[in-house]
């Protein structure tokens, strides 16, 4: 099997054989009627925290920590770690209405425009930390929910309005492969996520379905529904944990930080880098295409900001502890 797309994935096609598997993967899954984030593995809700507001959310990204976006324009999603512990980032969702889901293939983040008629509920992309959001493409159906499949760098979007629920696959421009119906009653089918374990598909149930997990092969055929014990019923926002990419970027190691004062006088809570940090920039094909060492000041959540220095490690596959600059 060949690899395609820029997520590092390791799959084992064991959907192939139509069975159910467990599922040993955390998949994290948003509530829109409570600001909750829930982490389900295996049938259980192993952990759960909770979002700084409704806005925050649900659409999220899930790699070495959750990325969310605003749900509505001039709202911003904010940065948690696996665990649930606020981080400093803030992602501001400029303009757009109802982002449900999200997506990454680790350098590019997608999510669904459900409610926004201005876009015709448009698909949108952004940069990895959801920098610069636009109109990727516009599918015929209305999107509802959307996740990255790896292995043949695709993107599966589900579509539950008007009476004619499916999963539809595009490849990152827009063009239809494949879909295939779900038909889950009374508004089923916000969000969906693509396991990189086994190579299938888990669409939570919302409103009329809330509570279950729905899992599928790729050509539509139902697995195994679970129902964990203590799960929201308005699930909108759902995704496994993806890998970094997989093209080379600029590396550098933090060498000096410096928790310097602004014109307010305040300094740094908390710096986003520390010494020693991993720190990647952009795609590169050679250590030449990189400056060799960055400076610069990097916001602090207090609105302080901290001075950092980084020297070049080389041009190189991100490993998924370096953190992106900001």
């Amino acid at each position: 099997m060949r690899m395609r797309g820029r997520i590092v994935a390791s799959v084992a096609l064991l959907a192939a054989t139509a069975a159910a598997t467990a599922q040993t993967s955390e998949l994290y899954l948003n509530d829109w009627s409570n600001p909750i984030c829930y982490v389900v593995q295996n049938g259980q809700v192993i952990r759960q925290f909770n979002r700084t507001s409704f806005s925050d959310g649900p659409g999220l990204v899930v790699q070495d920590t959750i990325k969310h976006i605003g749900q509505d324009g001039g709202t911003s999603g904010r940065e948690y770690d696996l665990n649930g512990n606020l981080l400093s980032g803030s992602y501001l969702n400029p303009a757009f209405t109802s982002c449900y889901d999200g997506a990454t293939d680790g350098d590019r983040n997608w999510t669904v425009a459900h409610n926004d008629f201005n876009t015709n509920f448009a698909v949108l992309v952004a940069d990895a930390d959801w920098g610069g959001l636009a109109v990727a493409f516009v599918p015929a159906n209305r999107s509802s929910g959307i996740t990255y499949d790896a292995v043949n760098n695709s993107l599966w979007i589900t579509n539950n309005v008007g009476g004619s629920d499916r999963v539809q696959q595009f490849d990152t421009s827009g063009n239809l492969i494949s879909e295939f119906p779900i038909n889950l009653q009374s508004g089923g089918g916000y969000g969906i996520a693509w396991d990189p374990a086994d190579d299938t598909l888990w669409v939570p149930g919302a409103f009329g379905t809330g509570g279950n997990l729905y899992q599928y092969d790729k050509s539509g055929n139902l697995l195994q529904t679970v129902s964990p014990p203590g799960l929201g019923t308005q699930i909108l926002g759902a995704e496994f944990q993806a890998g970094g990419p997989t093209t080379p970027h600029c590396i550098y190691q933090v060498s000096k930080v410096k928790n310097k004062a602004n014109n307010c006088g305040l300094v740094c809570d908390v710096c986003p880098y520390v010494r020693g940090d991993l720190v990647c920039t952009t795609e590169c094909g050679s250590p030449n295409d990189c400056a060799a060492r960055l400076r610069g000041f990097n916001a602090c959540r207090n609105g302080a900001a901290c001075k950092v220095s980084a020297d070049l490690v080389g041009c190189d596959i991100p490993p998924r502890n370096c953190k992106r600059c900001r």
